[in-house]
């Protein structure tokens, strides 16, 4: 006959369950989920709903829809906008520690800057799956205006972005949003396995779990990181430029999805890999995205690059 548990060893088992959930109510450490975006059509979803998340009427889209004939760069600042400047951080400290203007910019540009960056990641701390806040992930955001320097590139936590070569506060957007989708495939959609995969690598160090959601996409265009499929066609992808790599290739699709989405959608209508790719994001963000910006491109067209639709 097995021996039954004493009292003691019971009350004890009791107090470590408390303590263990208290733990996790309390955020001492993360357990670790596996991040899996639903496997739907939501192409014709009416759970996508039509989501638009800003409205006409916000500063975020005043500001984004300036045309290339009206850049942001040595604006004059009006009467309030040193209080805008100096009020916008209460929202969120955290975030605008990290921002570090590294070039001279008026309180206007500032704050242009400042507004677009805040707004695309409120959009992805309230709409992606995982409950990660964006600022968790970042450590710097660099915004230089420096001729000969590089445009923008990314880490897993950190943007650089050169505003020398960008013409307008809408195409600061586009950037914004690109760059945040290299921070959400390399630095918050992480996999729990122990295991790395070694098919997709960084620069040949295998850095992705095996169960890195990031891989399923990837596998949609590609046969490695420097291989596409020998079935990929341009009409596969975003962009020309996603097609350089399967990260810039999440990237630039994050872009379309969240600024553009009416133009995803109508080349999703008519490819089917672009339609994977449509669900894979829309499944990140729970069929939310920012605006349905579109252009005269056709379904068969695909611009060079997204951020300068």
């Amino acid at each position: 006959m097995k021996n039954l548990p004493t009292r003691q060893t019971m009350m004890k088992f009791i107090v470590a369950t408390a303590i263990f959930y208290a733990m996790l109510a309390f955020n001492v450490f993360h357990v670790g989920e596996s991040i899996v975006p639903a496997e739907k059509d939501y192409i014709n979803s009416t759970s996508q709903a039509e989501t638009v998340i800003t409205s006409t009427g916000d500063q975020y889209i005043q500001d984004a829809i300036q045309t290339t004939q009206n850049p942001v760069h040595g604006a004059a600042p009006s009467s309030n906008e040193q209080s805008k400047f100096d009020t916008i951080c209460s929202s969120n400290t955290t975030l605008c520690k990290v921002i570090k203007f590294e070039s001279t910019f008026t309180n206007k540009e500032k704050y242009i800057y400042l507004s677009s960056i805040f707004k695309v990641v409120k959009f992805i701390n309230e709409y992606l799956i995982t409950q990660q806040k964006a600022e968790d992930t970042l450590q710097k955001i660099s915004i230089s205006n420096d001729n000969g320097q590089r445009r923008w590139y990314a880490t897993h936590d950190t943007i650089v972005l050169n505003l020398w070569y960008v013409a307008s506060s809408a195409e600061f957007l586009e950037l914004v949003n690109h760059e945040m989708g290299h921070i959400l495939d390399l630095g918050i959609l992480q996999g729990t396995d122990k295991q790395n995969n070694t098919t997709y690598t960084e620069f040949g160090n295998a850095v992705f779990a095996l169960d890195d959601i990031s891989l399923k996409y990837y596998a949609l265009s590609r046969d490695n990181e420097t291989i596409r499929k020998s079935t990929a066609v341009k009409k596969d992808f975003c962009s020309g430029y996603g097609m350089s790599d399967p990260f810039e290739d999440l990237a630039e699709c994050v872009n379309l999805y969240t600024n553009h989405n009416t133009l995803f959608k109508a080349f999703a209508l008519n490819n089917a890999t672009m339609r994977k790719k449509f669900n894979f994001i829309a499944g990140l963000f729970n069929a939310k995205y920012i605006s349905k910006w579109s252009s005269t491109l056709g379904v068969n067209e695909r611009p060079r690059d997204t951020t300068k639709i």
